[in-house]
């Protein structure tokens, strides 16, 4: 009967294979998992208002991508329909308002994410996972939106997804982990009166 339910959510997959819609984190507990279960292997932990192309519903689980392509599958409980951005060049500049000759606040490097409060001629209000908020322009961020397929589509399974590339001879076999790597420190580079200070944020 498990088995029957797990292929019956492939098929789904299949069915929705050009489903378009985007989802964000909205709780920090949660987990992209290889399958649409809490049985299944925990791949990584997103950061707080990460963004996903949604790719199928199975129940209460949703089949995901992420901006680097990879994907998974996480519960309904830990993601929300708001519109939600990661920094996908260096960096970028967050603005007091939506003018490029206003104060920057702060700039954000790669792989920060934001929660877009309102958006408006090129430009999103945005709050940070920190609580801060501020203006960002569309350009250097990814928002969940479709994108060309880069891997292989998430299928149940209990064993992690792994990298298909071929290993270079003599290089060692590394295994994957049993659990999810820590967090990452992201730096994110303050601005306050003409002195820059680093502050420390998470990033998955």
């Amino acid at each position: 009967m498990r088995i029957a339910s797990y292929a019956f959510a492939f098929m789904v997959f299949l069915a929705s294979a050009a489903h378009a819609e985007s989802v964000m984190v909205n709780n920090k507990e949660s987990k992209i998992r290889s399958g649409p279960a809490t049985g299944y292997t925990v791949l990584w932990r997103p950061r707080m208002y990460t963004p996903f192309e949604v790719l199928a519903k199975y129940e209460t689980w949703y089949a995901v991508r992420d901006v680097e392509g990879d994907v998974g599958w996480i519960h309904d409980s830990g993601i929300g329909k708001d519109a939600a951005a990661i920094v996908t060049a260096e960096i970028i500049s967050v603005y007091e308002s939506a003018d490029t000759n206003s104060r920057v606040l702060y700039q954000a490097p790669k792989n920060y994410t934001f929660k877009i409060a309102e958006s408006k001629e090129g430009w999103h209000k945005v709050l940070d996972p920190d609580g801060e908020t501020g203006w960002i322009a569309d350009k250097g961020i990814w928002k969940g939106e479709k994108q060309a397929e880069k891997k292989a589509k998430p299928r149940p399974t209990k064993k992690p997804i792994k990298n298909r590339k071929k290993r270079a001879k003599g290089n060692r076999r590394r295994n994957p982990p049993s659990t999810p790597n820590p967090k990452k420190p992201i730096k994110r580079k303050a601005i306050n009166n003409g002195v820059s200070k680093n502050t420390v944020c998470l990033s998955f």
